[in-house]
């Protein structure tokens, strides 16, 4: 197996000296705006932590009969709730847990309550916070398994039958993702509309009309100043078309993320292994989009630790374990997309759910040279 991912790390990170930034990097978040989640903690619970943005927040709860609950509700600036997806759809997900022989599950949230979906967790601690925080040499290894096991879960999640109906999560038609409105076409219904996972669909929208929370319209502008109109055309086209590609439709996660995989706190137990939130993004697509979304993170990362703004790790073998989990690589030309997809929307979510940050025109600098590097790859695969 190659040293690296079908996927390069644009070549002006590299010439960033470190520290000079410092914009969270992929995966990670900061802490609530406002006073606290406003996630109330039922009788018997205790409180744990709090993170997230203007987007999602979320409150780490202990539970009674042991283990953790990860309580999820839309912040304050998110304005349509977090989807819970349909009984077919859950139910694919358990399945996939259930047959997950070793490594890691996925979890589909086991309860809504008051607009709150309710995961339940073994432990307190994200794997991007890991890599964030944690430098043990047993706890990189920790990391390192689970993100093999999040490569057998995706493939999981990727054979066996397709649900019927639509998953309340999505897709999304197109259309809906940049206007915000209008209804969903049936996934199969050979109305020949277009389906976006959630966050393409959220970085389509906002490349389409400019506008947004927080200082999105601010980023736009600055993003047309340093992409050019052109590109953020193309890019609106790629996230439009991100779940497209040959062979059948399958389940997609929609989002995999390491903010989404929790590692276990090690209480020991047969329950007692990372699982991946599973429910809010699921849609169907192509099997390549889930693997390079979660490559292009892992690429994102390794360019964050040349800033500074991501904590040291092995990268490159972060990625060969979730190939090797996976059994196979999505093409060349899928990664590179995903690097530019989810580098420029982890800019829009910090500078729509956050704040505004100089350190944004060097991610906008990045995504130029990874526009340039996935345009060279289309041309080399279909000239």
């Amino acid at each position: 197996m190659p040293t690296r991912p079908d996927a390069s790390t644009p070549a002006r990170a590299a010439t960033l000296p470190a520290r000079t930034a410092t914009l969270p990097g992929p995966g990670s978040t900061r802490p609530t705006v406002g006073p606290g989640t406003g996630i109330r903690v039922p009788a018997g619970e205790r409180l744990v932590r709090e993170l997230g943005t203007r987007h999602i927040v979320t409150a780490v709860l202990a539970v009674p009969e042991g283990g953790y609950v990860w309580a999820r509700r839309p912040g304050p600036a998110r304005d349509v709730p977090l989807p819970l997806p349909g009984d077919a759809w859950a139910a694919r997900v358990r399945a996939a847990s259930a047959a997950a022989p070793v490594g890691l599950a996925p979890a589909a949230p086991d309860a809504v309550q008051a607009g709150v979906l309710r995961y339940r967790a073994p432990g307190v601690r994200s794997v991007a916070a890991v890599l964030r925080e944690d430098r043990d040499p047993d706890a990189q290894q920790a990391v390192r398994d689970a993100v093999r096991g999040l490569g057998t879960t995706l493939r999981l999640l990727h054979t066996g039958p397709t649900p019927g109906g639509e998953p309340a999560a999505g897709p999304a038609a197109v259309s809906a993702a940049v206007s915000g409105t209008g209804p969903a076409a049936e996934p199969g219904s050979g109305s020949g509309v277009a389906w976006v996972p959630p966050a393409p669909a959220r970085l389509a929208r906002w490349l389409r009309t400019g506008t947004g929370p927080g200082v999105a319209a601010r980023l736009h502008a600055a993003a047309r100043a340093h992409l050019g109109d052109r590109r953020l055309r193309l890019v609106a086209e790629w996230s439009e078309s991100a779940a497209h590609g040959p062979g059948p439709r399958v389940l997609l996660h929609g989002g995999p993320a390491f903010g989404n995989l929790v590692l276990p706190s090690g209480d020991g137990g047969p329950a007692d292994r990372p699982v991946l939130f599973t429910g809010e993004e699921l849609t169907l697509g192509t099997w390549e989009f889930d693997l390079a979304w979660q490559l292009a993170e892992i690429e994102e990362m390794a360019a964050g630790e040349r800033w500074g703004v991501c904590g040291p790790a092995d990268y490159t073998a972060l990625a060969q374990a979730l190939l090797e989990g996976y059994g196979t690589r999505p093409s060349p030309a899928a990664v590179h997309r995903a690097l530019v997809i989810r580098s420029l929307t982890h800019a829009h979510d910090f500078a729509s759910y956050v704040v505004w940050h100089e350190q944004l025109l060097v991610y906008l600098d990045l995504v130029a040279e990874a526009m340039d590097t996935a345009e060279t790859v289309r041309a080399r695969v279909d000239p």
